[in-house]
Formats: structure tokens, C-alpha cells, sequence
């Protein structure tokens, strides 16, 4: 009769089916590259076919070069404020040692 009385009720792990989806950006362009170069083993080639290859290839190359000239700008701007802020450190550095070494031989001058 006690078994059946509960005072704290355990709760049970709860379990979900979760599948994760996502997007492969460069599968996708692989799988895009395989299918042009298929194409190309046709010996009929539309005008269609030709403009939308065309396409495709001005789109996947137009964010390449685009993507490495931020990159390389972004770098060259944080290493140019790291050489700007170092420099201005080792001034302030410098200005502080000589500053307390004038104050040093004044005390050994009373």
C-alpha cells in the first residue's frame, strides 16, 4: 500500500526526434559544377543552356573577389590601429621613464 503512495514523482527524461537540416553551401556548388560539366558532354547545346551556364558562372565568381578584398582590407585596417596604438604606447612609455628619471635626479640634488 505505501509503494503506491508517492511524495516525489521523478520526472522522466523527455525524448525528441530531431533531425537536423542545414545547407551545404559548397555541396551545392560541387553538385552545380558536376551537372555544367554533364551538360557539356551533350552535343546539343541550346542558347538556353549556354546563358544559363553563363550565368551561373558570373554568379559563383562575383562573391569570390568580392569576399578576399574585404577580408584583406579588414586585415590591413586591424594591423595598421595595432602598429598606431603600439607606437603610441611605447611614446607614452618612454615619456613616462624619462619623466621619472629627471624626478629621480632632482632628489639627488636636495
Amino acid at each position: 500500500m505505501l509503494e503506491r503512495i508517492k511524495f516525489m514523482k521523478v520526472n522522466r527524461h523527455k525524448r525528441f526526434e530531431y533531425s537536423p537540416r542545414y545547407y551545404d553551401e559548397r555541396k551545392e556548388r560541387l553538385e552545380r559544377i558536376k551537372a555544367k560539366y554533364a551538360e557539356a558532354d551533350e552535343s546539343v547545346k541550346t542558347a538556353a543552356t549556354y546563358r544559363e551556364r553563363l550565368r551561373q558562372s558570373i554568379e559563383d565568381n562575383w562573391g569570390k573577389e568580392g569576399s578576399k578584398a574585404v577580408q584583406s582590407r579588414s586585415a590591413n585596417l586591424r594591423l595598421i590601429i595595432i602598429l598606431v596604438l603600439l607606437l603610441a604606447g611605447a611614446y607614452f612609455l618612454l615619456d613616462a621613464v624619462e619623466l621619472f628619471n629627471g624626478e629621480v635626479t632632482n632628489l639627488d640634488d636636495l
